[in-house]
Order: C-alpha cells, then sequence, then structure tokens
C-alpha cells in the first residue's frame, strides 16, 4: 500500500513539473494554428427558371480556386478562410455573374444564383434569288431565314439581326408563333447595287436579349446565284381549250442539281393561281406523263424556276396564253 501511494505522488510531482502540452492541431479553436473556416454550397440556375445549369465554372477570386456545378446545378467550396469572398460564375453563351459570401468560421452558407443565357442561333440561312420580266430588268434579292430562341424564355429576345462583315446591318422581322426570323434583301440595298458583292464574304446573325446579352452566330455563305434558268416554250401567246393544258420549256446548260417549278398565275396580276413543283431536271414537260391539265377559261401566264439543292431559285419571264 504504501509502495502504491510512493509512486502517485511521484507522478504527481512530476506532472507538475513539465509544460503544457503543445496545441498546435490545426481544428483546435485554442490552438496558435487553427485556421477560421467556413464552407459554401450552392445552386446555378437558369434566370427566371428552374431549370439547373450543369458544367458552370465558380472561382473563388481571393483563393484562385475553383469548382464546377454539377447535372444539378449544384456545387459547393470547403474549408475556406472566414471573411468576404467574391466569386464569379462564369458559363458559354452566359452571362458573367459576380457575387460576395461572408463566410462564417465552422458554418455553411447556401447560395442560390441565376445565369442570364444570351440568345442561341438554332439555324440560318441565305437564298438568293433572280426574277426575270418581259417587260422590266431582272429583280435580284436575297431572303435570310434564321431560327433563334433564348435559353431565359423566347419573350426574352429583343432584337435580330444580319449582319454583312460586321459593318452592314439588317433587322430580321419575327413570324408569328414560331422562333423564325426572317428578311429580304434587295440588290439595291446592297454596295455595288449587286447581289453578287455577298459572295465569299462571311455572314452572321446577331441577336441580343432585353438584358443586352448579344451573341454573333458561327459565320455562313452565300451557295449559289443563279443567272440561267429554263424558257417557256409552250403555251406561248396560244388560244387552248380547258382540258388541253400541258407545258413545255427548253432547259438551261448548267451541270449542279435542281428540280423545276411550273407556276400558273392570272395575267395582270402576280396571284398564283396553281403551282406544280418539284419537277425532276430530266423532264421537259408537265404533266410529265403526257396527260393534260385543267384550266378554267381566262387569261393568265406562266413562269418556269429552278431551284436548287441549297433553295436558290432563278425564274424565266413570264409566257401568256389565253383558255377558253
Amino acid at each position: 500500500m504504501r509502495t502504491r501511494f510512493l509512486f502517485f505522488i511521484s507522478i504527481v510531482l512530476i506532472a507538475g513539473c513539465v509544460d503544457d502540452a503543445p496545441r498546435d492541431n490545426p481544428l483546435d479553436p485554442d490552438s496558435p494554428a487553427y485556421v477560421r473556416s467556413g464552407s459554401v454550397t450552392g445552386v446555378i440556375k437558369i434566370a427566371n427558371q428552374s431549370t439547373a445549369i450543369a458544367g458552370a465554372t465558380i472561382t473563388d477570386l481571393a483563393e484562385n480556386i475553383f469548382v464546377k456545378s454539377d447535372t444539378l446545378g449544384y456545387f459547393v467550396f470547403n474549408h475556406l478562410p472566414s471573411g468576404t469572398h467574391t466569386f464569379v460564375c462564369t458559363k458559354e453563351n452566359f452571362t458573367n455573374d459576380t457575387f460576395q459570401v461572408e463566410i462564417r468560421d465552422r458554418a455553411s452558407t447556401h447560395v442560390v444564383r441565376s445565369l442570364n443565357g444570351a440568345p442561341v442561333v438554332l439555324s440560318q440561312n441565305i437564298l438568293t434569288r433572280k426574277i426575270d420580266y418581259v417587260s422590266f430588268s431582272p429583280k435580284y434579292f436575297v431572303d435570310i431565314v434564321a431560327e433563334v430562341n433564348d435559353p431565359n424564355s423566347f419573350l426574352d429576345l429583343d432584337s435580330v439581326w444580319f449582319s454583312v462583315v460586321d459593318t452592314i446591318f439588317f433587322p430580321l422581322k419575327p413570324v408569328a408563333g414560331t422562333n423564325t426570323f426572317i428578311t429580304t434583301i434587295y440588290k439595291n440595298e446592297l454596295p455595288t447595287n449587286t447581289i453578287q458583292w455577298l459572295v465569299k464574304k462571311q455572314l452572321h446573325i446577331v441577336s441580343r436579349d432585353r438584358q443586352f446579352a448579344v451573341s454573333i452566330s458561327d459565320p455562313f455563305f452565300v451557295s449559289r446565284i443563279i443567272e440561267n434558268t429554263s424558257t417557256p416554250i409552250f403555251p406561248s401567246q396560244n388560244t387552248l381549250n380547258t382540258d388541253s393544258i400541258y407545258f413545255r420549256w427548253s432547259p438551261p446548260d448548267i451541270t449542279f442539281n435542281y428540280t423545276s417549278t411550273v407556276t400558273v398565275y392570272e395575267a395582270g396580276t402576280e396571284n398564283v393561281v396553281v403551282s406544280y413543283s418539284g419537277v425532276n431536271s430530266f423532264y421537259e414537260r408537265y404533266p410529265t406523263d403526257g396527260s393534260f391539265l385543267h384550266l378554267e377559261p381566262s387569261n393568265y401566264f406562266w413562269t418556269i424556276s429552278l431551284v436548287d439543292d441549297f433553295g436558290n431559285y432563278s425564274r424565266s419571264k413570264e409566257s401568256y396564253f389565253t383558255v377558253k
């Protein structure tokens, strides 16, 4: 018993002679090595929607570190020093978002951020047109067609433009009930007074939303200007019976693929009475099976157009006839 008592006294005396153990654990709040830190969690969404944005880059500017949002738009930063941190969120085709978070010691702060998406051009095309006339010079123009949407909402779209070499702009008009925008540009609206001026030039669709986010499409180009077309042969200044109508033409000497379109108009107007499209290039008559068509008694004119695989076309001069 005496031996155990003396041992206990010895231990107490030894402990009293030893300094406090060093407190160097960085997780110990009483340690000089302790770093006050917290975490940030968050979700990135499309503005005005609940749709998450995956793959957004969120960067802590002070710490020069970044994370990516997952498929649910979720991100997390752990062990950030306490204090105010500035973050910037970036994603291709979205406007950057800069925000600040107060990091609190041993606490997690949750944020929800929204990004404004710039408009997106889904498709774009330029189609060349040439129309010949008996009594007038040929008419040249181009049709511009673009499909444009906005990640936030179609209603967020403000304007859509056709751009030539980044210096000339033409506004496109929306087609009601669709995300299609169109415009027609005549040769006199272009430098040199020709649509040939557009050949080989980089063309773009420029769109802007109501938050002033601007998107510029990839370049596109004029595919072809069709100068030649078929020549109407029959009927031409003929008087025909109502059930003996057919159309015959002479094809042009061209090598690219095309189809023909026969269009019948009411004489004295541009009102289309009937149109027969998609006629294969090796035919020179319509109907192609040798049969005949029916037209009501009246005065008419007809034209033959070439349409290539891109949608460009060239129309012949008018050829007039009468049906009795």
